[in-house]
């Protein structure tokens, strides 16, 4: 009898402390995940389960590729949880959202293997843009391995290329140029960039001398139904027209707003920027008001089956010039071309551009101070450049990067192909 009741006091005791065995475990192994993740170098990592759905938060800068990043995220995930879980994987962007991939466990792991059929595999894994279902999870959420207030040394290789005169047909430059990062909080980013000529064959005096590029602080929103806001302000850099003989740079502010619809096929937005002139020389800092008002509205389409990207930007540029601009690029994995032409007031100008990737597939771990090369090399060639027409600031800030590497429907084919 005395035995009975010991029993049953034992068999009491377990399931009473069986919900917290189970607490503790779902904890174990959300930090061994966390662990796991900070261990292979992505930042700003948060893990939260509610029942069977689980939320992994991470932000790669660990390697180049978006796709290599969110490929280790997953296997992880995968590694520590049954198959019937729900993960829910949000890439961060200086901790900000910017999509979601939805799988089962189980449904990932057959993708691995290719044990699904096509019809399918189609359905295996959800990648949406709008973030808004998982604001909430995130603001309750502690990110571990942070990286605000780490530095990061960058260096970006530079190619300019430009008509000259009858003696020097081709004019070439080919430069280096080192650029620190550092953010501070959510959504902002601080860049100081210098460039320094390697070789220089152009006409201006100034272009084989060693000076600041940029110096700017960056502040990205993320707002309800997929609208991304942006605002920068410092200095930035322009191409200078050939025929001047003085370093221009601008500063002032410059702001944008995006907004996606169709889960990111279509964009529709626009930027505005209230600048100034201002030089450097002789160790002071000459400048004019601000007064110069540059604006654009833009549009674009990307295609889910080719990866082509249409895009149409119309407004008044650096110079005062009004112009429109057409462009159409294909994106193959890291690889982007494209072709373009505009129009403005100094005429009707065409030309391609590409982004490859350079620097090594993994990055260096997250440290407080790391050395890097410039995940991609961006570069653009105009048929004339003797008239900047349509000219752009140089804000050392591009959403485009990440959002093109992040699009839904290319992380799909990507995972499913990878």
């Amino acid at each position: 009898m005395k035995y009975l009741t010991f029993l049953g006091c034992l068999i009491l005791c377990f399931f009473v402390r069986l919900p917290e065995l189970r607490s503790q475990e779902l904890q174990s192994r959300q930090n061994l995940l966390i662990r796991d993740l900070i261990k292979d170098g992505f930042e700003n990592v948060g893990v939260k389960q509610e029942k069977d759905d689980v939320y992994v938060f991470y932000e790669n800068r660990a390697y180049r590729w978006e796709i290599d990043g969110l490929s280790r995220v997953l296997n992880h995930a995968a590694n520590f949880f049954g198959d019937t879980t729900i993960l829910h994987i949000v890439p961060l962007h200086e901790q900000v959202p910017v999509t979601i991939v939805t799988t089962t466990v189980g449904n990932y792991k057959k993708t691995l293997t290719q044990q699904t059929a096509n019809d399918l595999s189609v359905h295996a894994i959800r990648v949406d843009l709008n973030t808004d279902s998982v604001s909430s999870i995130r603001k309750g959420i502690r990110l571990q391995n942070k990286s605000a207030k780490r530095i990061d040394l960058i260096f970006l290789p530079g190619l300019r290329v430009q008509l000259g005169n009858f003696d020097n047909p081709v004019e070439w430059q080919f430069s280096i140029s080192p650029i620190l990062q550092s953010s501070l909080w959510k959504g902002n980013l601080l860049t100081a960039q210098l460039f320094i000529p390697l070789h220089n064959s152009l006409q201006q005096s100034f272009e084989g001398n060693t000076r600041l590029e940029t110096a700017t602080i960056n502040q990205l929103f993320r707002l309800h139904k997929n609208v991304f806001f942006n605002i920068s302000s410092g200095i930035f850099s322009f191409r200078n027209k050939i025929d001047s003989y003085a370093d221009y740079r601008r500063y002032g502010f410059v702001s944008d707003m995006r907004k996606y619809f169709l889960n990111g096929r279509f964009c529709a937005g626009g930027y505005l920027g209230l600048t100034g002139y201002i030089t450097y020389s002789s160790g002071y800092f000459n400048y004019w008001p601000l007064e110069k008002i540059n604006y654009a509205l833009y549009c674009e389409y990307r295609n889910p089956t080719y990866d082509f990207t249409t895009r149409l930007t119309a407004g008044k540029f650096l110079y005062d010039d009004l112009a429109v601009r057409a462009d159409l690029s294909r994106q193959f994995r890291e690889l982007s071309l494209g072709l373009f032409v505009l129009k403005s007031e100094f005429g009707t100008v065409g030309g391609f551009n590409f982004i490859i990737p350079i620097s090594p597939k993994k990055l260096m771990k997250p440290s407080y101070f790391r050395v890097n090369l410039a995940k991609y090399f961006n570069w653009e060639f105009r048929e004339s450049t003797v008239d900047p027409s349509a000219a752009t600031l140089n804000t050392n800030y591009d959403l485009n990067e990440t959002v093109r590497n992040l699009n839904p429907d290319f992380i799909k084919k990507q995972l499913l192909t990878h």
